[in-house]
C-alpha cells in the first residue's frame, strides 16, 4: 500500500487538454518499480483504445460506458452516411453537430469526465493507477491533434500518395 501511495504522490498531477507532463514510457518505469507484478500486468493491459466491458474488473463501469461510446461513434456515421437525424443513446446530442476534430476533443473531455466519476471516493487505489493511464492516453492522442503534428501527417500522407502515383 505504501508503494501505492509513493507512486500516486509522485506522478505529475494531470489536466484536461495540457501537454501530457510525463511520457507513457516514464509512467510505465515509475508503476514497474511501485506495482506488484501482478498490478503491473493489469495496468499494462489496460488500454484505452482496447477497453472490453468483460475485462478489467476494476474498470468495467467505464468499459462499459466506453462500449456504449463506440456505439454512439458508430450511430454518428451511419447517420451522416444516411442523411437522417442522429439518435444517440448516451453522449450529448450537441456533439451530432460541428466539426470531426471538435466532436473528437468533446468526446474525449466526455471521456474524462467519466473517468474523474470514477476515481472520486478512491485514495492511493489501483484504481487511481489504471485512471492515471487512461487520462495520459487521452492526452497523448490530444496532443497528437494538435495543429503542426496534424499538418505533417497530412503532408506525409500527401507525399506518399504522391511517390506511388
Amino acid at each position: 500500500m505504501s508503494n501505492m501511495v509513493y507512486l500516486l504522490c509522485s506522478l505529475p498531477s494531470l489536466n484536461f487538454a495540457q501537454v501530457p507532463p510525463i511520457s507513457l514510457d516514464e509512467f510505465y518505469q515509475d508503476s514497474e518499480k511501485q506495482l506488484s507484478k501482478k498490478d503491473f500486468g493489469m495496468l499494462e493491459t489496460v488500454d484505452l483504445r482496447k477497453m472490453d466491458s468483460d475485462e478489467h474488473g476494476k474498470l468495467k463501469h467505464f468499459a462499459q460506458l466506453y462500449q456504449d461510446l463506440l456505439g454512439d461513434m458508430t450511430e454518428l456515421r451511419t447517420a451522416k452516411t444516411e442523411k437522417r437525424p442522429v439518435r444517440l443513446a448516451h453522449l450529448p446530442k450537441t456533439l451530432a453537430d460541428g466539426n470531426p476534430l471538435e466532436r473528437e476533443k468533446q468526446i474525449m473531455r466526455w471521456q474524462w469526465d467519466r473517468l474523474d466519476d470514477l476515481e472520486a471516493g478512491k485514495t492511493f487505489s489501483l484504481v487511481n493507477v489504471l485512471v492515471y493511464k487512461l487520462k495520459l492516453q487521452i492526452l497523448d492522442r490530444l496532443q497528437s491533434m494538435e495543429a503542426e503534428s496534424g499538418k505533417q501527417v497530412f503532408e506525409s500522407v500527401i507525399n506518399d500518395a504522391k511517390r506511388k502515383g
